[in-house]
């Protein structure tokens, strides 16, 4: 029912909730006389339906706006002078109240992970030293030095755009659906479903493919350092497909065995990405025979094998980076894990895009200062990766150019583990919505080692992996056509959210907890532009000289491919069991219940219980001491608030005892952000 609540001269509406002696407040205007009106649970109850007291209140402030997100992440990732620019350059609406949406899902997966873990899969995910090193070739091909270098800060400049505007859905809709969740909240209720439905299966494809093509690369680079000792080695498929597999498989053990331990994995991952980059960076500099100038550096452009015109050629050539900075919308697939997703997920990917851009500037340069000529690189040895030929032109030895590709090894194993990880949340989110065939089975969750993991889900991506490689067998370039499509399938999938929210003019964002603020349409306009420029330029051969069918690139092929396939998918059960996501909107959020400053979220169930959200650090105790994750209820009589408690899976639910409750003119209340007031009075019960 609705009432009318006079405050301080104002006129605001208020909701009950029947049956629970609860009433939803809308916050009050931010006045310095409101601030002095809050009544706290130690002084005299007020009633919802008369005006508060005068007097000093222990909440915080209502004037003072939340926290800036964008700050934190510059408090995390530096105090770089553009960072801090583009911080001054985003601002946040003050008077605009912050309000997330949550989905109607059961919470099956443990939320254990942290930023920093975000922030370690999405640099695992990206694999800046094994992701430029394995596609170097088609930049040396379109240009050389000059498109290394300026095409990286290009594509890092453009993935940053993106990633800021997924990011800022994200803190709207926290959800492990991400991309095709995000367009099915954020298109025309008509389109909703099949935009979904599409934006879904490019994003699980593209999981899939990607993270084959990780594993197949590392596969040819780990048996190309023979190379460093046989400069006359010639690669063998089967020898290839056989590595592939065996890195599957520890990979796949990896995350089924030890999930628990992905939180440090992550970690783990940041750490021996950046050493790994120092590292190589010290060898080539300090064992190096010559250096190029540093106009030859910044300057060198050589387009004599690609056949394009130059300009064409500078383009074309950001395929090489392009390919390395793809995998962050496969971020949001563990929004599920992560405490504090709204806050969490968009820092941590912000932050991981940045700091992979940092990263591959880092490793490029010194790169770039010992390059060799490129007949010897591309000319002379074309069965062994450019990489590992600088690696043993520049300093000579067989140990020190052994020594770092083993590093590289290192970030191969661990872009494995995290674009396996991605692919099986990916299978989870899209088979709960019924997106999969037999979806009961890769929902299907299980507890192991202690930690909760969609198992299923996981040996289906792995399967898939496997089954897919087989193709290198029959036709190399029909492979070579897939995995180029995978990171095409990626970028459709991050583009079509965010031509939704702009389609939308921004509406359905108003209140995200991270904002672009004035800068949203231009940062959107900008990730719109790169998405369909990206799309035309992964689907180019890198290479037109003497272009035949084996070397042409068949990736837009394969897309259409993919779209057929979902599409069939769509009519044949899409329709009848995909549901899209659902917004719980009988969600709402209780502020400051506990202590000052500490915010609990809350659900009315299905058994009309208030359940409010476990704290992201602490576990709530029960009254006798234990932290058991069993359901245990027992009655609450604290502060005259009667009322019972039980704990189940992270949860603290409050039901009233309905029969001796009855309504009363007098409670406690605190006017903040959707306030929630609750009758504790003891003596309305009487």
């Amino acid at each position: 029912m609705s009432t009318t609540t006079p405050t301080l001269g104002a006129t605001t509406s208020s909701t009950s909730v029947p049956g629970l002696g609860i009433t939803m407040s809308p916050p009050i205007p931010h006045t310095a006389e409101s601030n002095s009106s809050i009544a706290t649970p130690a002084e005299t109850p007020i009633s919802p339906t008369s005006p508060p007291s005068s007097s000093s209140s222990t909440l915080p402030s209502p004037t003072s706006p939340p926290p800036s997100y964008t700050s934190h992440i510059l408090s995390d990732i530096g105090t770089l002078a553009p960072v801090r620019f583009l911080g001054t350059l985003i601002r946040e609406d003050d008077d605009e109240v912050e309000h997330v949406e949550h989905f109607k899902y059961k919470q099956d997966l443990e939320r254990k992970l942290t930023v920093t873990s975000v922030i370690g899969l999405g640099f695992s995910v990206m694999g800046v030293p094994f992701g430029l090193s394995s596609t170097l070739w088609i930049s040396l091909m379109d240009g050389a030095n000059v498109t290394i270098l300026y095409g990286w800060i290009i594509v890092g400049f453009f993935s940053i755009c993106v990633i800021l505007s997924l990011s800022e859905i994200s803190s709207k809709y926290p959800t492990a659906g991400g991309v095709y969740h995000f367009s099915a909240v954020l298109s025309n209720e008509k389109y909703s479903l099949v935009l979904s439905w599409f934006t879904g299966w490019f994003l699980l494809i593209g999981n899939w493919t990607y993270a084959i093509s990780i594993m197949f690369s590392g596969a040819q680079f780990i048996l190309s350092i023979f190379g460093l000792k046989d400069v006359y080695y010639k690669e063998d498929r089967f020898w290839v497909l056989g590595v592939f597999f065996l890195i599957l498989g520890i990979v796949g053990f990896i995350n089924f065995k030890f999930s628990r331990y992905l939180e440090r994995v992550n970690k783990m991952c940041i750490l021996w990405t950046i050493y790994t980059v120092l590292a190589i960076d010290f060898l080539l500099i300090f064992f190096a025979k010559r250096t190029n100038s540093i106009k030859e550096i910044l300057t060198n452009f050589d387009n004599s094998r690609s056949g394009w015109p130059d300009p064409l050629a500078f383009i074309i050539g950001l395929q090489s980076s392009s390919f390395t900075l793809t995998g962050y919308g496969m971020l949001f697939s563990i929004t599920d894990e992560v405490k504090k997703p709204e806050k969490n997920v968009p820092k941590g990917a912000v932050s991981a895009v940045f700091m992979a851009t940092v990263t591959g500037i880092i490793f490029i340069i010194p790169i770039l200062t010992i390059l060799p000529e490129l007949e010897v690189l591309l000319d002379e040895t074309p069965n062994i990766m450019p990489i590992d030929l600088i690696f043993k032109l520049s300093t000579e030895s067989y140990i020190i150019s052994f020594l770092m590709a083993c590093l590289m090894i290192g970030t191969v194993i661990f872009q494995s583990i995290g674009s396996l990880t991605t692919a099986s949340r990916s299978t989870y989110a899209l088979a709960r919505d019924g997106g999969l065939p037999f979806a009961h089975l890769w929902t299907e969750v299980n507890s192991v080692e202690e930690y909760t993991i969609p198992r299923n889900a996981l040996f289906l991506s792995m399967s898939v992996c496997a089954v897919l490689s087989l193709l290198s067998l029959i036709s190399r370039s029909a492979f070579n056509a897939f995995m180029g499509a995978a990171v095409v399938s990626l970028t459709l999938a991050n583009g079509l959210p965010i031509l939704c929210l702009m389609l939308n003019k921004r509406k359905k964002i108003k209140g995200a907890a991270f904002k672009l603020g004035k800068l949203g349409w231009v940062i959107n306009g900008i990730s719109i532009f790169w998405v369909f420029l990206s799309v035309i330029i992964l689907c180019m051969p890198p290479v037109i000289k003497n272009l035949t069918a084996f070397n042409m690139n068949y990736a837009v092929l394969v897309i259409i491919l993919f779209f057929a396939i979902a599409s069939l998918g769509y009519r044949t059960w899409g329709q009848k069991s995909f549901t899209g996501p659902a917004i719980d909107t009988d969600y709402f959020e209780l502020h400051n219940l506990e202590s000052a400053g500490r915010a609990n979220l809350a659900t009315i169930d299905e058994n009309n219980f208030v359940v409010i959200g476990d704290d992201d650090d602490d576990e709530i105790e029960l009254k006798d001491g234990s932290n058991d994750k069993e359901e245990e209820e027992e009655d609450i009589v604290d502060n005259g608030l009667d009322m019972k408690k039980s704990k189940k899976n992270g949860y603290l639910k409050l039901q009233p005892n309905t029969d001796e409750i009855e309504p009363s003119s007098s409670g406690l209340s605190t006017e903040s952000e959707n306030e929630v007031i609750f009758d504790a009075n003891p003596e309305s019960r009487r």
